[in-house]
């Protein structure tokens, strides 16, 4: 294998001044770094990228942090993510934290080590006093001082189900989620905007009644036995917004499993565009969030935050997914 003392040997000049050449920086006369380059290409030299990386105290590399890997937005998130910053030769880490606290610490500390050059945050857990403001971090769906975040439109989301289980007939409205987060806790998200967009809609329409019911945050999705007494306990609901696609996924079977039709004696609504749960034999009727803006928007700001640029918070368009559920 050629090293670098190889190249220096043939060209006459110090390992420096090879570095010099390799790396575009300090100052070599033209007619050395033109001679320089053309005997790195005849001699066939491939600088060791690590060690070059550990010299500018760069990785390239990214972690991306997510609560779970089973959700199924997560999961294109990350691809539309990993294949932009891969454009950009830098590398997505995964790193999954299964909603454990003590995992995310650690890999905020991996970042504080320059092991990875910057994070993208998802996290439902209270780390707020870990992250610093200036920390190369993009957060998704969550407000940190001094870091910028992206997130979708969630409390425009919140009024367009309002308004098209409305628009269908619907006026005995219900709306299931986890934990209203920034009201049960220190926590602020952008997610709990969904809930309060619904609810406020609701209350302009003057609907018969607008509920809500929050099962313990942390659980991925609702339990069957909620959905059946929530259904026991409100018999004249007949419009139901759920946070997700993965809870209306779960809401519906439960529904039909207990003589309800859906859509026709309750029509349901979730959250994340419709596209995950096909094995229902129906398509869910949803608000979506473009997995491709998201990640655009997302890689934006991890570049910018590479080279020490202003990142400013970004609030991204959604849209209503027309299903088979409304």
């Amino acid at each position: 294998m050629v090293t670098i003392k190889d190249v220096a040997k043939r060209a006459g000049v110090g390992i420096a001044t090879i570095s010099r050449v390799i790396n575009n920086t300090g100052s070599v006369k033209p007619a050395t770094k033109v001679r320089v380059q053309k005997i790195i290409d005849e001699m066939g030299y491939q600088p060791n990228d690590i060690a070059r990386q550990m010299l500018k105290q760069k990785s390239n590399i990214v972690a991306f942090v997510q609560p779970n890997n089973t959700h199924f937005f997560f999961s294109e998130l990350l691809y539309e993510i990993e294949k932009l910053l891969y454009e950009d030769n830098v590398k997505v880490m995964v790193c999954n934290s299964s909603e454990e606290l003590e995992k995310e610490i650690e890999f905020i500390n991996m970042l504080q080590l320059n092991r990875v050059d910057a994070l993208i945050l998802l996290t439902n857990n209270e780390i707020q006093d870990k992250v610093k403001p200036g920390m190369p971090i993009v957060s998704f769906d969550r407000r940190f001082d001094g870091i910028p975040f992206v997130a979708s439109d969630n409390y425009s989301g919140g009024i367009m189900a309002a308004d098209e289980l409305y628009k269908n007939g619907c006026r005995n409205m219900l709306f299931i989620g986890d934990d209203a987060q920034g009201e049960h806790s220190n926590i602020q998200t952008e997610v709990s905007k969904r809930r309060i967009g619904f609810v406020d809609r609701c209350k302009e329409l003057r609907v018969n009644e607008v509920l809500t019911y929050e099962y313990p945050l942390g659980d991925y999705l609702i339990s069957p036995n909620r959905v059946k007494q929530i259904i026991k306990d409100n018999p004249q609901t007949d419009g139901i917004f759920a946070i997700s696609d993965a809870v209306a996924l779960a809401v519906i079977k439960e529904l039909e499993k207990n003589g309800k039709k859906v859509p026709e004696d309750v029509k349901v609504i979730g959250f994340d565009g419709g596209r995950s749960f096909l094995n229902l034999g129906k398509r869910i009727s949803s608000i979506g969030q473009s997995p491709k803006l998201i990640g655009k928007a997302i890689r934006d700001a991890v570049i910018k935050q590479i080279n020490n640029q202003k990142v400013n918070d970004i609030i991204l368009p959604v849209y209503f997914s027309k299903g088979e559920t409304v």
